[in-house]
């Protein structure tokens, strides 16, 4: 009687863990890479250098960004400027860049492979908010993407 018991109870169970993997959802796996720009200044309506950023290894046979994400590490006194991003693909894209430091998301990357090097650049707007004799934008910028693949 007991090798029956036991014999029905671990068919049960096997039953058992074969409709969880039937029912349980498949997730995409996900991942990111984080990297920091160079100290990004520009003055008087100007660009900075521009800052080429690598991602390093990317995970999966068919990675695609899901988030871009900008901490921005803003200098004190800096005035109003634009942050332009270009992926490995091409795609540039701007956003203003905030007056305190802080995360901004920037979108239009989306579905795009993360692999490849990075472009990260700032514009000052020319227009100084801070009482400076020339407007001046100073600030470091890591750049964090997520992907699923």
């Amino acid at each position: 009687m007991k090798r029956v018991t036991k014999r029905v109870f671990a068919a049960v169970m096997a039953c058992m863990m074969a409709c969880l993997m039937f029912v349980t959802p498949v997730l995409a796996a996900t991942n990111n890479f984080s990297k920091t720009t160079v100290k990004l200044n520009a003055i008087s309506g100007g660009e900075s250098r521009y800052s080429s950023v690598t991602s390093g290894s990317v995970s999966g046979s068919n990675p695609s960004i899901t988030k871009v994400e900008l901490y921005c590490n803003v200098a004190s006194g800096t005035d109003p400027y634009t942050i332009y991003v270009e992926s490995p693909k091409g795609t540039i894209k701007s956003i203003a860049g905030p007056t305190k430091s802080g995360n901004v998301t920037i979108t239009g990357f989306e579905g795009e492979n993360p692999s490849g090097t990075w472009t990260i650049w700032i514009k000052n707007k020319g227009v100084s908010y801070n009482g400076n004799i020339y407007p001046a934008s100073t600030v470091t910028i890591t750049l964090k993407v997520a992907y699923s693949y």
